[in-house]
């Protein structure tokens, strides 16, 4: 059970394999519960440079999220959201088991 009540749902599109002929195959979907802040926040991303980002992602333990996805999340007013991560944290417990995974995008 989630530390947050995890109400909405976000889409991972992973990436897909080159095919031999200089395209690509499509890449695994999976849809995760989330609980999704429309807020803006300035965060340090994978080379050490700071971002802006735009939503904070907060997931139950630790799901299969990595850089190369694409998060797609639709609000209440249909309004659709699809980037890659900027900063992905894994926040743990005292036992060094992961508790959530906070994504921002």
């Amino acid at each position: 059970m989630a530390l947050v009540p995890l109400k909405q749902n976000v889409t991972v599109t992973k990436p897909g394999a080159d095919d031999g002929w200089g395209g690509t195959t499509p890449g695994a979907v999976i849809t995760y519960k989330a609980r999704v802040s429309e807020e803006t926040n300035v965060v340090t991303n994978q080379y050490g440079e700071e971002a802006t980002t735009s939503l904070r992602i907060i997931l139950d333990k630790l799901p299969d999220v990595s850089y190369d996805d694409v998060i797609t999340y639709t609000n209440e007013l249909g309004v659709t959201v699809a980037r890659k991560p900027v900063s992905i944290e894994v926040k743990r417990g005292l036992n060094g088991k992961a508790l959530s995974t906070e994504v921002f995008v």
